[in-house]
């Protein structure tokens, strides 16, 4: 069975997140507090790997300022907390039949509810042939054999196993992705027979396997203290995990507490532990000479209750390069979290076998951003190509750019209404990626802005300039100079406008991974204290080609309008904003000594008002573009500017 719609309500923060998709590797994102880990808890409820979990608890989780009210009407009208749509599978499908007999499944779809009451509640279109006094479910005569998914149920089931199980996919594929969509009945299912359905297609229902940070196994573990919580039922998340590595090993903490000789057992766990330590090897680029040691030793009078009395295990984690040691809690955050997660996923594997459903709630949280892609490429190679997967982040380097249609946007909205007041929606989730909250959108800019650098940084040469007219002048003068029979800029090069180049320059030279393959146009001279006094920028410079346009023009802070000139900028500016004769630039230019030309221009035109607007230097560059070359022949000064972007080319194509 496949999930395809979830949909929130009365759940902690969320009291209606609204009916949203789910994709094969679904990613939620939004700010802290937005609601992403209630939305996954709420799903973990539906069918989750520890059974103690499973139920709703209307005092802890139904929104606080409705409880009240709600619990003087529960009893006669229970609220839902989690409505959720699956699509039965061709192998699920056959299983009922083979049960049921042919043609007993009317529809693929499963719709599954769950809330503040005892059990789950089923709707679908099946019926049990193989009962005499069965009938067929209610709404079954209405919907038609199969679910419409935009098509076809079974063409949407078979495009989802098909990205599931794709790791690299074309551009046609990946927009082929974007419209699948959930299954759409053709009449809406009615309550079916809950009983029937918990015995026959309870037993497809995915198991929920969920992990977040407050599951990390603790490097050190009284074996009382554990016991006395498991007799309680107070386990917690790192008791699971402990437990689940002990499971591994072929053991349990009741067999520990009365073990006489370690030894063995110590040797059991470590057998359990070296596949997973060498999973970890593979998809963990940080730190490769890592392995896992256990201990037992009895509990010290001076050591801190729990751990003064009694068995104590310590998990520790060698690194096999330095022969050190360090408790497990003392090492990398991120071993730790892919170490408790790998032991967790291996034991719900074996208990519950391959018809899971994953859930993480902020993985690699506190990880360096390699590893969080060593991360992510786990997770694409060796989850999703078996289980769907949800997973909230606000990390730009957990998100996917390739694959913006599987992120859902999660924020809580307040709306002001008419009145002028605050209305407090709740947290959404949106479908798509269509929030307007800056703050939520954030790490999606990120993801996307490295990306793109990535892209531009990797086989090709860029020319780094300030603004986007330099841009235009530069292709435009160099057009003109190849018209000329002259050589002009070589086209290798790709322009890029980065904005203040003593920003953002350093942050490109940080992200290439080849200084070497980029070229800076500097408006600033090496020697400029915002450049030296800026290490890093001056790093960057030192490595890369840099080219203060100074060379190439008198004031010491040029820019690329100083190339074209003090007599032909003045006129271009004069000919695109029509200023009248009388009070035009190129007849009251002053020659300012260092001053640049387009500051010069600026302070003019801004002082004088000749404008209605503040002079924007990009409308220049755009009526030099439009006008081609003919009708600026005469441009005065034009000649002077050709042999200055002349000695500018003739330098930087020198640097290929």
């Amino acid at each position: 069975m496949k999930l395809r719609c979830l949909q929130v309500k009365n759940f902690r923060c969320v009291e209606d997140s609204t009916e949203f998709t789910i994709c094969p590797l679904t990613c939620l994102v939004g700010k802290n507090g937005a609601g992403k880990t209630s939305v996954l808890e709420a799903l973990y409820k539906l069918n989750p790997d520890v059974q103690e979990l499973a139920n709703f608890d209307v005092l802890m989780e139904y929104p606080r300022a409705r409880r009240r009210q709600y619990q003087k009407r529960a009893e006669a009208r229970p609220d839902d907390a989690l409505v959720t749509t699956w699509e039965l599978e061709d192998h699920d499908i056959a299983q009922l039949e083979s049960v049921l007999g042919a043609g007993a499944v009317k529809s693929r779809a499963v719709v599954i509810r769950k809330g503040y009451y005892p059990e789950r509640h089923w709707a679908g279109a099946i019926c049990d042939h193989g009962n005499s006094s069965a009938t067929a479910m209610p709404g079954q005569a209405e919907v038609g054999p199969d679910v419409d998914v935009k098509g076809s149920a079974a063409t949407a089931g078979e495009t989802a196993d098909a990205e599931s199980s794709s790791t690299a996919q074309t551009a046609e594929e990946v927009a082929a992705d974007a419209v699948v969509a959930p299954p759409k009945l053709e009449a809406p299912l009615t309550e079916g027979d809950d009983a029937f359905f918990e015995r026959h297609v309870g037993k497809l229902l995915p198991k929920l396997l969920y992990f977040a940070e407050w599951h990390i196994m603790q490097g050190r573990i009284s074996i009382d203290a554990l016991l006395q919580r498991k007799q309680k039922g107070e386990l917690t998340g790192p008791d699971r995990v402990f437990l689940a590595l002990l499971e591994l090993g072929g053991t349990s903490v009741e067999a520990i507490s009365r073990i006489e000789r370690s030894e063995e057992l110590i040797a059991d766990l470590e057998d359990a532990a070296r596949p997973i330590t060498e999973e970890i090897a593979r998809f963990w680029s940080q730190e490769r000479d890592l392995r896992v040691s256990f201990h037992l030793y009895p509990g010290r009078q001076q050591d801190p209750s729990p751990f003064d009395r009694g068995l104590v295990f310590e998990t520790r984690i060698v690194n096999t390069r330095t022969n050190l040691s360090l408790n497990f809690e003392e090492r990398s955050t991120g071993f730790v979290w892919f170490f408790s997660f790998l032991v967790w996923y291996s034991d719900v594997r074996k208990r519950y076998g391959e018809n899971l459903l994953i859930i993480l709630d902020d993985p690699g949280l506190g990880l360096h951003a390699k590893a969080q892609w060593d991360l992510m490429r786990y997770i694409r190679e060796k989850l999703a190509p078996h289980y769907q997967l949800v997973y909230a982040t606000h990390s730009p380097f957990m998100i996917n750019p390739d694959r913006m249609q599987w992120i859902r946007t999660v924020e809580e909205i307040t709306r002001e209404t008419p009145e002028g007041t605050l209305d407090h929606v709740g947290t959404k989730v949106g479908d798509e990626v269509l929030s307007t909250d800056h703050d939520t959108l954030l790490p999606l800019q990120a993801s996307l802005g490295y990306r793109l650098m990535q892209d531009m940084a990797g086989n090709k040469k860029l020319l780094l300039v300030e603004k986007p007219a330099d841009v235009v002048y530069l292709d435009w003068f160099s057009a003109r100079l190849k018209e000329n029979g002259r050589r002009g800029l070589d086209p290798t090069w790709t322009l890029v406008p980065c904005g203040n180049l003593i920003r953002l320059a350093t942050l490109v030279g940080l992200l290439a991974d080849n200084t070497r393959s980029f070229a800076v146009l500097l408006t600033l001279s090496e020697q400029h204290p915002d450049v030296i006094g800026r290490r890093e920028l001056s790093r960057m410079l030192e490595s890369c080609h840099s080219f203060p346009l100074r060379r190439y023009a008198a004031p010491v802070e040029s820019t690329v309008e100083d190339l074209i000139g003090p007599t032909a900028y003045p006129a271009l500016v004069d000919l695109c904003y029509k200023i009248p004769r009388g009070r035009r630039l190129a007849q009251t230019m002053e020659t300012t000594s260092g001053m640049p030309i387009l500051r010069w221009v600026t302070d003019v035109l801004d002082a004088s008002q000749i404008l209605p607007n503040r002079f924007d230097p990009m409308i220049p560059a755009d009526y030099l573009l439009r006008s081609g070359s003919r009708k600026l022949r005469k441009l005065p000064g034009l000649g002077e500017a050709m042999s200055r972007f002349d000695d500018l080319f003739s330098d930087l194509n020198a640097c290929l």
